[in-house]
């Protein structure tokens, strides 16, 4: 069963990056219900490769930097709800792919 089939159409993730040099935030909120069947496909993959919803709610930096980005990850859907904030300098290698596609998440 697919991750998206357990999360259903109304999932909704909220993604914030913050920080960085320029200190502009990026927003995006994306609900599965406006994706492509092949964008639901890549995103139910990520989402599942990151092992998103057993991260910590929250992963730090032991050496955090004053230029770098701060990460907010939200999904909710009627069946699991899970909410993750990251330092940049500590995402973990299997999250970064689900970063790189909601910072570049299509538009609607």
């Amino acid at each position: 069963m697919s991750m998206l089939r357990i999360l259903g159409p109304s999932m909704q993730i909220e993604f914030e990056r913050s920080g960085g040099f320029t200190g502009i935030p990026l927003k995006r909120s994306i609900s599965a219900k406006d994706l492509t069947s092949e964008e639901q496909a890549r995103l139910e993959e990520l989402i599942q490769s990151a092992g998103f919803f057993d991260l910590p709610s929250v992963i730090r930096s032991t050496s955090p930097g004053a230029d770098r980005f701060q990460y907010n990850i939200s999904i909710e859907s009627n069946q699991r709800n899970h909410s993750v904030q990251i330092d940049e300098a500590a995402v973990p290698t299997q999250l970064r792919p689900l970063i790189a596609w909601l910072q570049n998440a299509p538009k609607r």
